[in-house]
């Protein structure tokens, strides 16, 4: 039967691979949930780019199961936040019109500009953008497809942040938030506007990119093209939102300096919250959407995502049995998997290592492994690597002894028990706690309607996982032959890998 009680908001999630929708009431409660996927083009290795039209298309998608399911009654929607991944610009004509697909976060092609605007406006970039240039920017996949792509950036007249693309097709206004702002890498953070500079450095105007208002605000109402998307009534309220790592924060009920969450979804991050922006060349730096907090994020490339190519890989489901599976298959296998290693750097690796021309690795195979030994070095390698960042990010500070986990990486058990070993802490896994929640939740704080402080939706769902000191002990040792042959494929990689793109160079990709 359809929720009819009080108003509900709606948070869409604009993901990296799916787009999400979740129904709360003013408590926090869940009330319903659907999503619908979009896919992902690599015509070449390390590149990962994305057709906005799909994205829309998804969304019209989620939408519909969401009705269809039952569990909720459109009528009861009273609001919409919006949320999306980092660093994903989708350019547009005169008309909002994609002129060629969106490169992810995740997309490597530009090495070659990442590092020249690095050598020559490095130090500048991170004075004002509070970032360190990867190739996980909007600034370098700009300024590549300038360089690359000439007729294609010869037709630009408008860039949108994937959250902001959204938000054009439902209200016709062209707006984002500070924290979407930055991870463009155009917006100067001291001043809090999009800098004249940094824009100069891809030759966009500033007009180009979308007013910056902050992420409690309402950004439009549904237009009649909305409601048609959504299957929502005309006039419906849509918030600015956020970056999803941070609705993802706040959804866990980290809200205060100090607060810490785990993330483990497509990639992971280890995100805590400050009081003053703190830049930091490993890290990434974001406006949080309270009290003009900052949060600091050490982020993976690769944990969910690793995992799913594993279950893939052995001809599994990337479905809720297929991991299942997996994950029983990987609890067969002693701790440690033999000394078998697994580097997740399946598309590179960000924190600590910003190299993209690391790739995933097994070390230390033998006769004696099976596939049981190679699922569960999978799951350890995601939980090292996590590990890993986490170093980088509470480096010289102290140890909290619990720590929230939210994403989908909560539901898999053995996951879970090698990270909290590894880390020696406990962790409150908050399973239900996703960034299409926290949007929700954080379109009821705008008006003062939510009332609760964040954390696991259905009260008491959430559950602690104690690190076990016989596990802690083999899993520190793991850990540091783990960093030890990261250090020599960091090296390696360094050497023998780079993205070759000579050969693909006025190739037709990216079309829309």
């Amino acid at each position: 039967m359809a929720y009819r009680g009080e108003k509900l908001s709606l948070g869409i999630d604009l993901g990296t691979s799916s787009c999400k929708f979740c129904a709360v009431d003013p408590r926090g409660r869940i009330v319903g949930v659907a999503s619908s996927g979009y896919p992902t083009f690599s015509p070449f290795s390390g590149w990962a780019e994305q057709n906005p039209r799909d994205w829309i298309e998804a969304a019209a998608s989620a939408a519909a199961a969401l009705w269809e399911s039952g569990s909720v009654d459109p009528r009861s929607v009273e609001r919409i936040t919006l949320t999306s991944a980092a660093h994903i610009a989708a350019p547009t004509d005169a008309d909002g019109v994609p002129v060629r697909h969106a490169l992810l976060w995740s997309d490597q092609r530009s090495k070659a500009e990442a590092e020249s605007l690095r050598r020559a406006y490095g130090e500048y970039i991170m004075a004002r953008g509070y970032n360190n240039v990867s190739t996980s920017w909007s600034l370098p996949h700009l300024v590549w497809v300038r360089e690359r792509e000439p007729e294609v950036w010869g037709k630009v007249r408008m860039i949108f942040l994937s959250k902001d693309y959204l938000l054009f097709k439902l209200t016709g206004e062209r707006v984002t938030d500070p924290a979407t702002a930055v991870s463009a890498m155009l917006y100067d953070g001291p001043s809090m506007q999009w800098s004249e500079k940094l824009c100069s450095l891809a030759d966009i105007d500033v007009r180009a990119l979308p007013a910056v208002r902050p992420p409690q605000e309402v950004a439009g109402h549904l237009t009649k093209e909305g409601s048609r998307i959504l299957r929502l009534e005309e006039g419906i309220p849509v918030f600015n939102g956020t970056l999803d790592s941070a609705t993802e924060t706040f959804g866990a009920g980290a809200v205060a300096p100090g607060d810490l969450v785990i993330r483990i979804g497509t990639a992971g991050g280890i995100h805590i919250i400050k009081e003053t922006p703190s830049p930091n060349p490993r890290l990434l730096t974001y406006p949080f959407p309270l009290n003009g907090l900052w949060y600091s994020q050490a982020g993976t490339s690769s944990a969910g995502s690793a995992i799913a190519w594993a279950v893939t890989s052995e001809g599994g489901a990337k479905s809720p049995d297929g991991f299942r599976s997996f994950g029983q298959k990987a609890a067969r296998a002693p701790a440690g998997s033999l000394g078998l290693l697994f580097h997740p750097f399946l598309s590179g690796e960000r924190t600590p290592y910003w190299e993209p021309g690391l790739r995933g690795t097994f070390t230390g195979a033998s006769f004696q492994h099976t596939d049981a030994h190679f699922a569960r070095a999978v799951l350890e390698g995601v939980a090292f690597s996590l590990c890993d960042a986490f170093a980088a990010i509470m480096e010289n500070q102290p140890i909290p002894d619990q720590v929230r986990v939210v994403g989908g990486g909560t539901r898999e058990p053995v996951l879970l028990e090698i990270l909290s070993a590894t880390l020696g802490v406990r962790l409150q896994a908050m399973p239900q706690v996703d960034s299409a929640y926290g949007a929700a939740l954080l379109g009821l704080h705008a008006d003062g309607s939510l009332r609760t402080r964040g954390g696991e939706p259905d009260g008491g769902a959430a559950s602690t996982v104690f690190p076990d000191q016989a596990l802690s002990d083999t899993y520190k040792k793991m850990f540091e032959k783990y960093r030890i042959v990261a250090g020599h494929l960091l090296s390696l990689y360094r050497d023998i890998s780079s993205i070759d793109d000579g050969h693909i160079r006025g190739a037709k990709v990216g079309e829309v």
